[in-house]
């Protein structure tokens, strides 16, 4: 049987561009799909871009600004960690051009509600205290090479060489839904067990008690896309159609 080629949006984590993906592009692609990942205005590959004005607004700006402008349509739309949340809004806004919204370990976004509001009030709270400004904007710095929750030492350090601040005002500011998440488009939901990342271990319950979204444990860390990519790639090739 000859199966469709299919068109794969990564979109990456805080404080990553689209480099974090390149593991998982390359194995989608030998399986003879289109897959790109692209990277948010002032973090990752675009980070000389850092400005005040950065928030998940101007990342969802983008973000549907590169399908309408590439004509992308049946997307296989992907989010890793915070990019689950931009994909979220992406699918809420033009869910014509999205064929499945795929979570990988990120939150399920509501309407009204930040990233802080959101997350544990005790990560949120040792968060703020790291926050700094670069280029006159507030930022969250990245995490310790430790907290990344990579088992090879040589992987983990690399990872951590190519992080850069991320904009606060995405963590701090409401989102704006439409629609409920997912606006009707099928939805799956990838979770990191082993071991569960704290941010996003309260909300695997939570998925699964949704029955409209397909939940697909592994036994990977949070940072799977960099650590385990051939277990994310066999996840979204097998994707339902």
């Amino acid at each position: 049987m000859i199966r469709r080629m299919r068109t794969y949006l990564c979109l990456p984590g805080a404080w990553m561009g689209a480099w974090s993906w390149q593991f998982v592009v390359e194995r989608l692609r030998a399986a003879g799909h289109a897959a790109r990942a692209l990277p948010f205005r002032g973090v990752g590959e675009r980070a000389a871009e850092l400005s005040p004005g950065l928030d998940n607004d101007v990342f969802l700006a983008d973000t549907i600004a590169a399908l309408e402008n590439e004509d992308l349509k049946e997307v296989v739309l992907v989010g890793h960690s915070f990019g689950s949340l931009i994909a979220g809004l992406v699918t809420d806004r033009i869910p014509e051009r999205i064929a499945h919204l795929v979570i990988i370990d990120g939150g399920i976004p509501q309407d009204g509600q930040s990233i802080f509001g959101r997350i544990p009030a005790e990560i949120v709270a040792k968060r703020q205290k790291l926050v700094k400004v670069v280029n006159g904007t507030e930022v969250l710095p990245f995490a310790p090479v430790g907290s990344l929750i990579i088992d090879d030492p040589a992987l983990a350090a690399w990872t951590h060489r190519q992080l850069t601040p991320h904009p606060l005002a995405c963590y701090t500011k409401p989102i704006r839904l439409n629609r409920p998440a997912g606006n009707g488009r099928p939805m799956t939901y990838i979770a990191c067990t082993k071991p569960r990342y704290p941010v996003s271990a309260g909300m695997h319950e939570k998925v699964q008690a949704m029955p409209h979204i397909r939940f697909r444990p592994i036994e990977a860390g949070h940072n799977c896309i960099l650590s385990a990519p051939e277990l994310v790639a066999r996840e979204l090739l097998e994707i339902p159609r």
